[in-house]
């Protein structure tokens, strides 16, 4: 899992008659407890920062400190020549309140931090020349130890996860877009995102390259996993494009992929892609169909937001009976996306492909319940989708491959019944597939779209489908 570096300046003005100190120096103990259970990096200043010179010395450290993110706690009321400095070290920051109880008083005499009225008039100053903060800046406010103020942090660590895992993206894009498939045809503008391209002749030169013996141990070891019905030769052929998609993606350093997985493999391998694809996801490398190069950086940005592998799905069904959308997919998951099988044995199936009768290999199974997030990435990544909802786990039948039933639906955290999330979809014509994560993430999802200056999709009004 990526580790986000944070650093974290206090500006402590010793006018004040609080112990600014003494809460500043709370404030980190708690933070360094947080750190180890949000799965962050703390890189804390020594000493709060007092005035001018103070807060040039801190921004000069922690400008060398290659940071993700710097959290500024306003421990005491500070003016703008003194937070000026801090906001310009690094480009992404928060700033941070404090109540006045953390100054070890009750109610009443001088007022002890003025922390809160500090906090305000910062976030007032960001658009002015003498700031000049440009970048998104996220407040804080509570003591550390606070609920709130944990969920609200471990909103901004997930998104530094999904924003470092777009900065470093290496795309390895084989064979283009699958025939027809004109809205997949984007090239990312994101920075530091490389896309590599390579024929299909790349790729069936890695399988024919696969040795026999490499071939069947890797068959042995996705039998010990899960069943399998379909012959050795299938999954020998199956395995073999497994193999070669992990050797391609090694030797060029790809941290994703995005496949041209039809017509072209099948017809010239006898195999399908899709459970070979979902088992490069399984291995931290989403592997996107279709060629789906925005698709695979969308799947990049949930797995490094949740730390999990992400799943690539179409839309593919409406239940109006009890509000909820099949998300469906042919078999390309990995198995640690299915539901619990028969007696809590393996969830996830080899098998043939629904519509090519004979031919596998892909994955037979149904989502395990439990919150989910849709994201997309769009307009080269200037825009976003941001869904929400919830699998549902009573075991409701759903078409052969990969699939779950998603109720409790959300567009851009606006609750929606199916019938208007789907006019949003087709309404906004947007891209066919959403790729998924597991858990509750809009705050994340939004923060991360924030920091890329993406535009979030928002959700039209609420209005039933319109019939002619």
């Amino acid at each position: 899992m990526i580790t986000p570096r944070i650093g974290l300046v206090s500006v402590a003005r010793p006018a004040f008659k609080g112990n600014g100190a003494g809460a500043a120096r709370r404030s980190a103990e708690a933070l360094i407890e947080l750190a180890g259970q949000l799965g962050f990096e703390l890189v804390a200043a020594p000493r709060p920062v007092e005035d001018v010179a103070g807060a040039d010395a801190a921004a000069r450290a922690v400008a060398g400190q290659r940071l993700d993110y710097l959290l500024i706690q306003l421990t005491t009321f500070a003016t703008g020549e003194v937070v000026a400095p801090l906001l310009a070290a690094v480009p992404r920051s928060g700033l941070w309140g404090l109540p006045e109880r953390e100054a070890g008083r009750g109610p009443g005499g001088p007022l002890p931090l003025n922390s809160l009225c500090g906090l305000s008039m910062t976030l007032s100053l960001l658009g002015t020349p003498q700031v000049g903060k440009r970048e998104p800046v996220k407040w804080f406010y509570g003591d550390a130890r606070d609920s709130r103020f944990r969920r609200r942090l471990a909103a901004t660590v997930a998104a530094l996860r999904g924003l470092r895992a777009l900065q470093d993206a290496r795309v390895l894009a084989i064979g283009g877009t699958a025939p027809g498939f004109y809205g997949l045809e984007e090239t990312p503008t994101l920075q530091g995102a490389t896309v590599l391209r390579r024929d299909l002749d790349d790729l069936f030169q890695a399988i024919a390259s696969v040795s026999d013996r490499d071939a069947d141990a890797r068959v042995r070891a996705w039998r010990a996993r899960e069943p399998a019905d379909v012959g050795a030769e299938q999954l020998r052929a199956g395995a073999r494009i497994d193999l070669a998609l992990e050797r391609m993606a090694r030797e060029v350093g790809a941290s994703a992929l995005a496949v041209r997985c039809w017509p072209e493999l099948p017809d010239r391998c006898g195999a399908m892609a899709c459970a070979a694809m979902g088992n490069a996801s399984g291995r931290d490398t989403p592997a996107a169909c279709e060629g789906d190069v925005m698709g695979a950086l969308s799947m990049l940005a949930l797995q490094g937001v949740t730390g999990e592998p992400a799943i690539l799905m179409d839309l593919s069904d409406v239940d109006e009976s009890d509000d909820s959308l099949q998300a469906w997919h042919c078999g390309n998951a990995p198995p640690t996306w299915a539901a619990a099988g028969p007696s809590g044995g393996p969830g996830s199936r080899l098998t043939t492909h629904f519509n090519r009768d004979g031919t596998g290999v892909v994955r037979d199974m149904r989502l395990r319940p439990g919150p989910v997030a849709g994201f997309r990435l769009l307009s080269s990544g200037r825009r976003a989708v941001i869904v929400g909802g919830t699998v549902r786990g009573e075991g409701k039948p759903g078409f052969d491959g990969v699939r779950g039933w998603i109720g409790d639906l959300t567009w851009a955290a606006t609750p929606l019944d199916v019938r208007a999330f789907v006019a949003n979809l087709l309404d906004r014509r947007l891209p066919h597939h959403l790729a998924f994560g597991r858990g509750e993430l809009d705050d994340a999802l939004h923060e991360l779209a924030a920091q890329l200056r993406a535009e979030v999709v928002p959700a039209l009004a609420p209005v039933p489908y319109l019939r002619p």
